[in-house]
């Protein structure tokens, strides 16, 4: 299986609701290079748009990833989702950014100051993780950040003022709550693994501009899990809330 053969049985998953039941060691991205250009690939097969990214990292200082999401899976809140449209459900609670304005590739990296000082808005956010392989989570790390990271979909709560509610808030222990039917999954702990998630979008931005992609203010910028993944077997009701940022809801029926 080349890479572009793997790009079109992705697709082929994704449209058909069909699992990809085998990954050999050699159909695996050779590296992250590979896996990124899989992810753009996807996104051509299928004539879709970016409407939204994905960002993490395994905790402070760690090589950070990130994939684009299509934007027929980006979801508002409240939103209503079939349970049975994904292959399994896990979700995280998640906060997500935009910004002001576009920031072009060019020569010079940008700055930490510079992409803070870019950021318009933010909000609470909840990732559905799923994967087009029936091998999941026994599989490979490059091959899953092929599969756009594990992305199913993304909800997004109402932009808040970025200016407004950064300069006070708690990034590394925000209170929170994540319930499903009125009833807490909330783990014993809670935090994002790189501590502040903003640093992952210095990250984002130059790796955007080394594609050839300019940051759009219309993307939804969503940097990891504060939650970790909670599974969800069956349909419900998922709600969640950041405080000071604002809810979110999610219908899975």
């Amino acid at each position: 299986m080349t890479e572009s053969t793997l790009a079109a049985q992705l697709v082929q998953a994704r449209q058909q609701h069909t699992l990809i039941e085998d990954l050999e060691s050699v159909d695996i991205p050779a590296d992250a290079n590979a896996a990124y250009a899989i992810q753009h690939q996807v996104l051509s097969l299928s004539g879709a748009r970016i409407g939204a990214w994905k960002v993490g990292a395994r905790a402070p200082g760690v090589q950070a990833n990130g994939a684009p999401i299509d934007a027929t899976l980006v979801h508002e809140s409240p939103a209503n989702i079939p349970h049975d449209s994904f292959f399994r459900v896990l979700v995280e609670l998640e906060i997500a950014f935009r910004f002001k304005y576009a920031l072009p590739p060019r020569d010079e990296p940008y700055t930490r100051s510079e992409v803070f000082a870019a950021l318009g808005s933010m909000a609470v956010a909840l990732e559905v993780v799923d994967s087009r392989f029936e091998q999941w989570p026994n599989l490979a790390p490059l091959a899953q950040l092929a599969d756009s990271q594990n992305n199913g979909a993304l909800v997004v709560g109402k932009m808040e003022p970025y200016d407004v509610i950064a300069p006070s808030f708690d990034f590394l222990s925000p209170q929170l709550e994540l319930m499903f039917d009125g009833t807490s999954i909330l783990p014993p702990s809670t935090g994002n693994p790189v501590g502040d998630p903003r640093e992952l979008l210095v990250w984002f931005v130059n790796h955007c501009g080394a594609m050839g992609h300019a940051v759009q203010p219309f993307w939804t910028v969503t940097t990891g899990s504060y939650t970790g993944a909670r599974r969800i077997e069956a349909p419900g009701v998922l709600s969640g809330r950041i405080d000071r940022i604002g809810e979110i809801e999610l219908t899975l029926s």
